[in-house]
């Protein structure tokens, strides 16, 4: 018994009627397999019509499949997505491009779910174009621990933000009576030579004074390195100035655990591009720190290499060390590596973090390596050198 689509056909000619029977049995197999599928299908012709939707469709909207065509189903979008969705449908129907957009649709039971669209042109082999066959898959689960990891960013950015407003107002607030106290350090050194028990107490005073104008510098350093760009005044800068000035900052920390610091290759005529206070500035804090975790007094190497385009400022110390699973965290901000012993080097955890961010500041960068704790650290401050 022919059907109707058939019958037509064969009375339109022999070859015509083995073309339909063909077309007939392939388009009744497609509708078999896609409503077989797991996802929703649906078919649109040229005049962006929809014209088809596969039983996965239909029972989950519930609605008959009279009431989906042409432009019915967008009934069940939901309100905040109908017109976006509607956009990236004409405009990419239009341009006969393949589209991909994520929507919400009604489900039977009348709650949303998001959906994600994805539409392709049929285009026959001569050319013509047929129209759009599509497929929707539920992403409702991902887009919901999307939204949750969003919201969580946005939570971090905010206490991100205001862990460093609340380090700048502290680091200035703290620095108000830094003035006082120096001034009364300044004049017991002037009583010592009346009253001898003065200097002692002095010196202990004068001690922990430098080491709080050091943290408050910390605090107030990595807030603008970290949070903003921070003006650099560039020039032509020779590699032996900034070791030259670094090792004099720090020079008095070396001597005060007893340390010694060996220098290879910083007489060399090598120039960078940059800001000479500032790259001092991270050097400083590569030989502060070994200067803190060689336990025992020891040598601390800095050696000048130059290497390709670029010089490596390399500070070597045969200290405590870096467990390998800390190792990809010493350069983040407070980083504090969790140690059996009482923590004794002071300071807040941001010295390497600044070192970094100003060695990026001008095209370079810092790395660390470490065998292991109790084997030493190396860090390496990669400069580009500045063509004569």
């Amino acid at each position: 018994m022919q059907t109707s689509a058939a019958r037509a056909a064969s009375e339109a000619g022999p070859s015509s009627a083995t073309m339909s029977v063909h077309e007939l049995e392939s388009e009744d197999c497609f509708r078999l397999v896609a409503d077989s599928a797991p996802v929703m299908i649906w078919l649109v012709g040229p005049d962006k019509q929809f014209e088809w939707f596969n039983k996965t469709w239909l029972d989950y909207t519930g609605r008959p499949i009279e009431s989906e065509h042409g432009a019915g189903w967008m009934a069940g979008v939901h309100s905040e997505d109908l017109e976006r969705c509607a956009g990236i449908y004409h405009t990419s129907f239009d341009a006969r491009e393949r589209f991909t957009m994520d929507f919400r649709l009604r489900r039977h039971d009348g709650s949303y779910r998001w959906l994600m669209a994805t539409g392709v042109p049929r285009v026959s082999a001569d050319g013509d174009f047929h129209g759009y066959t599509g497929s929707c898959v539920d992403i409702h689960e991902r887009k919901e621990l999307e939204e949750r990891l969003a919201e969580r960013a946005r939570a971090l950015r905010l206490a991100d933000r205001q862990k460093n407003e609340f380090l700048a107002m502290l680091a200035h607030d703290l620095r108000n009576p830094l003035g006082p106290i120096t001034n009364v350090v300044a004049l017991m050194q002037r009583m010592e030579s009346d009253t001898p028990a003065v200097a002692p107490l002095r010196r202990i005073i004068e001690r922990q004074l430098d080491q709080l104008k050091r943290v408050i510098a910390d605090m107030r350093d990595v807030t603008r390195v970290t949070q903003t760009r921070p003006e650099l005044h560039c020039e032509n800068v020779t590699v032996a100035e900034i070791v030259q000035r670094s090792v004099e900052a720090t020079q008095g920390l070396f001597d005060s655990r007893g340390h010694r610091l060996h220098i290879e290759g910083a007489d060399q005529a090598i120039t960078v591009w940059g800001d000479a206070a500032r790259l001092s500035q991270a050097l400083e804090h590569l030989l502060a720190n070994a200067a803190k975790f060689t336990t025992t007094p020891g040598v601390v190497d800095l050696r000048v290499e130059l290497r390709g385009p670029s010089v490596e400022l390399r500070v070597v110390d045969r200290g405590q060390g870096i467990a390998p699973d800390f190792l990809p965290h010493v350069f983040e901000a407070f980083a504090q590596e969790n140690r059996a012993t009482p923590r004794t080097s002071g300071g807040l955890g941001v010295g390497l973090t600044i070192a970094k961010r100003l060695a990026e500041l001008h095209g370079g960068d810092v790395h660390a390596a470490s065998e292991g704790t109790g084997h030493g650290a190396q860090f390496v401050l990669s400069l580009p050198v500045r063509d004569a």
